[in-house]
C-alpha cells in the first residue's frame, strides 16, 4: 500500500518536471529565433545598474572645424601635428591617439611630403604615439602600436542601443582605444564569458561617458605661449586622443552612430578596459535550471497530487531559492534571461490551460453517462405519479371555470385602455394632418408667389436683400425688414472705418448684436469684444474698472487690467452711455480724443489700439441741452449715428421670424423640438405692439415653452394683455415683463423641485441668475406675509414637500439682508450696502427689501 502511495507523488515530480524541460528548451530555442524580444529585456535591466565608473586618465582634444590643425576639407594639417605630440610627450602623457586620415600624397597646403616625414620622425621620437591601422605603413613602424579603427560591433543591435563584443580582447590585435590604454596599464584583465559594452542609441556628439575634453585651439595656444606647467596639469600621466569633428571627414563604416565621431566610443573601450566595467550574462546552465525551476513552481499547483501541507513546503522552498538565485546574479552584475525565462513560465501556463480543458472535457462526458443512468430511474418513478397527476386535473378544471369569470373583468378593462390608446393616436394623426395641410397651403402660397410678374429691378433688388439676408444671420440678425436690412448695410461701411459708432434705440431693440456685428466686420474683429454697462459701474470704482490699477495704487491693491487694456486690438463695447455720470464723463472723453489714460497709482501713459461701439436708449441731445451730458462728449460719440427702430415699427413677418427663431432655441434645450404655434398665436404676436420690444418677444416664448403641456403653443399660452392705461405704458411694460418672467421661473423651480442648476438649464441662464430671482421672489413673499417665513415658503414652493427646503432658504436670505458682522448707523446705510451686494437683484424687488430692513430696524 505505501508502493500505491509513493508512485503517484513519483508521476506528480516527473511528468511536470520533463513537461517543464521540454517547454523550456522551446522558450530558449526560441529566443534564438526571435532575438529581439530578449535584447530589450536586457536594455531595460541595464538601465537599472548604476553609471558607469569613469577612469580619470582619459582625455579628449577635439579639433575644431576652423581650428589649425585641420586645413582644406577638413584633412589634417601635418606642420602642426609634431609640435603637438612633442609638447604633450614633454607634459608626461602616458599615450598619444590621434584619430588620423592620411593619404597619400599629401597637399602642399596640408604640409605635404616634408610634413609627413616630421610626422614620423617625432612619432618615433616621442615613443608614445598609437595610430589607427588605417594609416601609411611609414607611420605605422615609427608608431609604438597600431589598433583596428572599426568597432566590434555586435552583429545584432539591442533595442536600447549597440552592443559591442567585448570577446574581441582576444584576439591578435586590439582595438585602437584598447591598445592606447594597454600602454598605461599593460596587464589585460580578460573580460568574463559573454561579456560586452553596452553603449546606448540616445549618444550625444560627445559620447555617453562624460570625459575631461579641451579644444585643440586652446591647447595649441597653451604650446605657442610656452605653458609647460599648464599642460603638465592637464596631460601627465593621461591617454590623450586627438580626433576631429569635421561631418565632412565622418566615415559611416566606422561610426556605428550616425553622427557621433568614433574616437569618444574608442575613448569608452579604454575606459571599460582600465575600470573593468564590462556586463556580463548569466551562465547558460544557471539560468535554463532557474527556468526550469520557475516553470516547475507554476505547472505543480495547477498539476496537483501533492497534499497541502507538502505543496506549501515544496513551493515556499523553491520560491526562495529562486529569489535568491536572482539576488545574487543581479549582485554579480548578470543580465539574466528574463525573455525566456518569462516564456517559459507563460507556455507553462497556456499548456496548463490546455490540459486541464481536455481533462474537464473528459470530467464532462462522464458526468452525461451519469446523469443519463439518472434519467433512466426517474421515467421508473414518473409512470407511478401519473395517477397522482390525474386527480389534481379535476380540481384544475374547476380552477380554470373561476378563472374564466374573473378573466370577463380584465377583458372590459382591456378593451377600455385599447379605445384610449386608439382615440389618442387619432389625435396625434389629426395634429399630424393639421400640419400636413398647413405646409401644403405654405407651398401652394409659395407657388402662387413665384407666379406673379416681376420686373428686372425688382428680380435684382431681390438677389441683392437675399444675400443681405443670409449674411445678416450669419451675425444672428433675423429679419427681412428693408429698414433694418439698410441699417445693416450702413453698419458693414461703418465697420471698416476707425470712427465710433453710436447705437440709438429704446430697450431691448438690439442694440448689442448689432455692436458685436459691428466689431465682427472690422478689422479689429481678430482681437476680443469686451462689453461694459456703464450704468453698473459705480462712481468711486469708474477709474479702476476702465483704466485698471497698478498693485498698492490703495489699500488692499493688487494690481488689475482695466476694460481698456483688456480691449486692446479689440472693441470695447460702452452700453448704456448716456446713464453715465456728468463727473465721469470727462475721464472718457480725455481717452476718446487722444487714446491714451493713466492707470490708477501709474504715472506713465498707456495707449491702446480699441474701436469704441457706444449705445443708449436715452435722447442724448435732451440731455445737453438740459446740461445732464456734456456736449463735446456728444459729439465725440456721434461720428456714425444708427438708430434701430422698435419692434412695433418692423414688419409683422419679422415678429413670426424672431418667435420661430426664439421657439426653436428654447425648445431645443427642454428636447421639445415638436412644439409650434398655432395660426391664433401666430396672428397674436404679429399685432401685439411689443413695448419691450425683442427682449420682450422672447421672453414671452421662454415662458410659453416652459409652461406649455401641448405639442402647440396657443395664444392663451402667450398671455398677452395689452395695458389699458396709455399714460403709464412704460409703468406697465416693465411691471408686466418682470411678472411674467417671475411667474415663468417659479414654475419652472416647482417643475425641477427647486434644483437651481436644472432650472438654469432649462431657462439658458446661468446658476447665479435663478438663485438672485429666487432671493427676489423669496423678498416679496416675505412682505406679502408680514414676514412669516413659513407662510411666505408655503407660497412659493406650491407643495408641501419642498416647503421646508425653500423655508431653509429664505432664512438664508433674510439673515444675510443685515449681517450681524456688520453695524449700520441708520436704515438708509442698510439699503445702500443691500444695493451694493444685490446688484443683480432686478428693482423690482428692492422696495420688498427696503421694506423688509425697515421692519427689522424698528424690531430692534
Amino acid at each position: 500500500m505505501s508502493e500505491q502511495r509513493i508512485k503517484p507523488q513519483v508521476r506528480s515530480v516527473l511528468v511536470p518536471m520533463f513537461a517543464v524541460l521540454c517547454l523550456t528548451a522551446m522558450s530558449f530555442g526560441f529566443s534564438h529565433i526571435f532575438p529581439q524580444g530578449e535584447r530589450w529585456l536586457t536594455d531595460w535591466q541595464l538601465s537599472l545598474r548604476p553609471s558607469q565608473s569613469v577612469s580619470p586618465s582619459i582625455v579628449l582634444v577635439r579639433a575644431e572645424e576652423k581650428s589649425a590643425a585641420l586645413c582644406g576639407e577638413g584633412r589634417w594639417n601635418l606642420d602642426v601635428l609634431p609640435s603637438m605630440f612633442g609638447a604633450l610627450h614633454q607634459a608626461g602623457a602616458s599615450a598619444i591617439a590621434p584619430m588620423l586620415d592620411i593619404s597619400l600624397p599629401v597637399a602642399s597646403e596640408c604640409g605635404g611630403l616634408a610634413g609627413f616625414v616630421q610626422l614620423a620622425e617625432v612619432t618615433k621620437q616621442v615613443g608614445t604615439v598609437v595610430y589607427p591601422d588605417s594609416v601609411p605603413p611609414i607611420l605605422a613602424e615609427a608608431a609604438i602600436r597600431t589598433g583596428p579603427r572599426e568597432l566590434p560591433l555586435d552583429e545584432t543591435r539591442t533595442a536600447g542601443g549597440f552592443t559591442f563584443n567585448a570577446s574581441a580582447l582576444s584576439s591578435p590585435v586590439l582595438p585602437f582605444g584598447i591598445a592606447a590604454a594597454s600602454l598605461l596599464n599593460p596587464r589585460i584583465t580578460p573580460p568574463p564569458i559573454n561579456s560586452f559594452l553596452q553603449v546606448s542609441s540616445t549618444l550625444s556628439k560627445e559620447g555617453r561617458v562624460v570625459f575631461p575634453r579641451h579644444q585643440f585651439t586652446d591647447v595649441f595656444r597653451l604650446i605657442q605661449a610656452g605653458k609647460r606647467e599648464e599642460l603638465a596639469h592637464l596631460f601627465q600621466d593621461k591617454i590623450v586622443f586627438l580626433f576631429a569633428d569635421s561631418p565632412k571627414r565622418m566615415n559611416p563604416s566606422v561610426a556605428p552612430i550616425s553622427g557621433v565621431p568614433v574616437a569618444p566610443l574608442h575613448a569608452e573601450w579604454a575606459n571599460a578596459y582600465l575600470t573593468n566595467s564590462w556586463v556580463s550574462l548569466a551562465p547558460y546552465p544557471i539560468a535554463f535550471s532557474l527556468a526550469v525551476t520557475l516553470g516547475w513552481l507554476v505547472m505543480v499547483p495547477m498539476w496537483g497530487g501533492f497534499s497541502q501541507s507538502w505543496l506549501s513546503l515544496i513551493t515556499g522552498v523553491l520560491a526562495l531559492l529562486v529569489s535568491g538565485c536572482i539576488l545574487l546574479g543581479l549582485q554579480l552584475g548578470w543580465m539574466w534571461p528574463f525573455f525566456s525565462m518569462s516564456l517559459t513560465v507563460g507556455m507553462t501556463i497556456a499548456g496548463m490551460g490546455v490540459w486541464k480543458l481536455w481533462g474537464s472535457r473528459l470530467t464532462v462526458h462522464q458526468e452525461i453517462s451519469q446523469r443519463e443512468q439518472q434519467l433512466t430511474q426517474l421515467e421508473h418513478e414518473l409512470s407511478g405519479k401519473q395517477q397522482h397527476v390525474q386527480q389534481l386535473e379535476a380540481r384544475l378544471s374547476e380552477a380554470q371555470h373561476q378563472s374564466n369569470q374573473s378573466g370577463t373583468v380584465i377583458e372590459e378593462l382591456q378593451v377600455a385602455r385599447d379605445t384610449s390608446i386608439s382615440q389618442l393616436n387619432q389625435y396625434h394623426d389629426e395634429v399630424q394632418e393639421t400640419r400636413r395641410k398647413i405646409e401644403r397651403l405654405q407651398e401652394e402660397l409659395h407657388n402662387i408667389r413665384q407666379h406673379l410678374p416681376v420686373t428686372p429691378s425688382e428680380r435684382a433688388s431681390g438677389a441683392d436683400d437675399q444675400a443681405l439676408i443670409q449674411e445678416c444671420e450669419t451675425f444672428k440678425i433675423v429679419t427681412r425688414d428693408q429698414v433694418v436690412l439698410r441699417l445693416f448695410q450702413n453698419l458693414k461701411k461703418a465697420a471698416v472705418t476707425q470712427i465710433p459708432i453710436l447705437l440709438l434705440g429704446e430697450t431691448g431693440t438690439g442694440k448689442e448684436v448689432f455692436a458685436k456685428a459691428a466689431h465682427a466686420l472690422s478689422p479689429w474683429r481678430h482681437g476680443p469684444f469686451i462689453s461694459v454697462n456703464m450704468a453698473a459701474i459705480r462712481a468711486e470704482l469708474f477709474e479702476g474698472e476702465l483704466f485698471g490699477h497698478v498693485k498698492g495704487a490703495f489699500t488692499g491693491a493688487v494690481g488689475r487690467t482695466g476694460f481698456l487694456e483688456s480691449a486692446h486690438g479689440g472693441t470695447l463695447f460702452l452700453d448704456e452711455v448716456g446713464d453715465l455720470p456728468l463727473d465721469l464723463q470727462a475721464k472718457l472723453l480725455r481717452f476718446l480724443e487722444d487714446g491714451g489714460f493713466h492707470r490708477v497709482g501709474q504715472s506713465a501713459v498707456t495707449y491702446v489700439d480699441v474701436r469704441i461701439v457706444a449705445a443708449t436708449n436715452r435722447d442724448l441731445q435732451d440731455d445737453v441741452r438740459a446740461g445732464r451730458y456734456r456736449e463735446d462728449l456728444y459729439y465725440r460719440l456721434r461720428s456714425i449715428v444708427l438708430t434701430l427702430p422698435p419692434l412695433r415699427a418692423r414688419s409683422q413677418a419679422d415678429h413670426v421670424l424672431l418667435a420661430q427663431s426664439f421657439l426653436r432655441q428654447y425648445a431645443l434645450s427642454q428636447h421639445r423640438t415638436d412644439l409650434a404655434f398655432t395660426q391664433g398665436a401666430l396672428d397674436a404676436i404679429k399685432t401685439h405692439q411689443w413695448p419691450g420690444n425683442i427682449r420682450e418677444l422672447r421672453q414671452t416664448i421662454a415662458q410659453a415653452v416652459a409652461l406649455c403641456n401641448g405639442l402647440v403653443i396657443s395664444e392663451s399660452e402667450l398671455n398677452l394683455d395689452e395695458p389699458r392705461n396709455s399714460g403709464v405704458r412704460e409703468n406697465w411694460v416693465k411691471d408686466d415683463l418682470g411678472q411674467r418672467e417671475d411667474a415663468m421661473v417659479l414654475e419652472c423651480l416647482r417643475r425641477h423641485k427647486f434644483d437651481m442648476q436644472a432650472t438654469a438649464a432649462t431657462l439658458g441662464w446661468d446658476r447665479g441668475t435663478v438663485t438672485q430671482r429666487l432671493k427676489g421672489l423669496g423678498f416679496q413673499a416675505l412682505t406679502d406675509n408680514q414676514g412669516d417665513v413659513h407662510a411666505a415658503a408655503l407660497t412659493l414652493a406650491g407643495d408641501e414637500r419642498f416647503v421646508r427646503m425653500v423655508e431653509g432658504r429664505l432664512r438664508e436670505y433674510t439673515n444675510n439682508l443685515v449681517p450681524t458682522s456688520k453695524h449700520y448707523g441708520s436704515v438708509e446705510e442698510a439699503i445702500a450696502d443691500c444695493r451694493k451686494r444685490f446688484r443683480n437683484l432686478p428693482e423690482r424687488h428692492f422696495p420688498a427689501v427696503e421694506q423688509l430692513i425697515h421692519t427689522r430696524f424698528g424690531a430692534s
